[in-house]
């Protein structure tokens, strides 16, 4: 499988505004249904594609299944990993999410959220799949937060969900120090 996050701006080829693009159990025409997309639905998020890139991983509902790329037209987008799209990203036990785009953040964490204005971000000089970043509260200069982001497969651990990108962060208050890990989504 191939660890590729792209969108894909609407369906193309539906027989007629009535139809829709199954989501199945495995990279097959024969394969289990198991949801469908609808024909006028847009900025859907393929995590992954299989082998042949003729299949794209998706994510309906608590489960993820395959869509035929045939019948999809891919969206013209920014590099996540350049930040040039905003990433939502989330992590369980404790709970927190982190909505980042290349200029601030919002973490959240168990329902107390502070904002953050990215100091840094760019890419590993040695891995193009991976780029970090480093961000200080705008109103409490005790709190940091840096971070790597990479394109790789992620589940959150709660549901069949997968996800095509990780992030690792890590929390400074003071010299208190916390290290999560999450999944993140592209927001179009």
């Amino acid at each position: 499988m191939l660890n590729q996050v792209m969108f894909y701006v609407s369906m193309k080829r539906l027989l007629d505004t009535n139809d829709v693009l199954n989501i199945r159990s495995s990279p097959s025409a024969t394969s289990a249904i198991i949801g469908f997309l609808e024909p006028d639905q847009k900025w859907i998020e393929v995590i992954a594609r299989d082998s042949s890139a003729k299949w794209g991983l998706v994510n309906s509902g608590e489960t993820a299944g395959w869509v035929s790329l045939h019948y999809m037209a891919r969206a013209r987008q920014g590099n996540w990993l350049d930040l040039e799209n905003m990433l939502s990203c989330f992590g369980t036990e404790p709970f927190w999410s982190l909505q980042m785009d290349s200029s601030h953040a919002v973490f959240d964490i168990n329902g107390k959220a502070n904002n953050y204005v990215l100091q840094n971000h760019g890419r590993a000089a040695n891995r193009n799949h991976k780029s970090g970043f480093g961000a200080r509260s705008s109103s409490d200069p005790r709190l940091s937060l840096t971070g790597i982001i990479s394109a790789q497969s992620c589940s959150d651990g709660m549901s069949d969900q997968e996800y095509g990108i990780s992030v690792d962060l890590v929390l400074f208050k003071n010299a208190d120090l916390s290290v999560l890990s999450g999944c993140c989504s592209v927001q179009p």
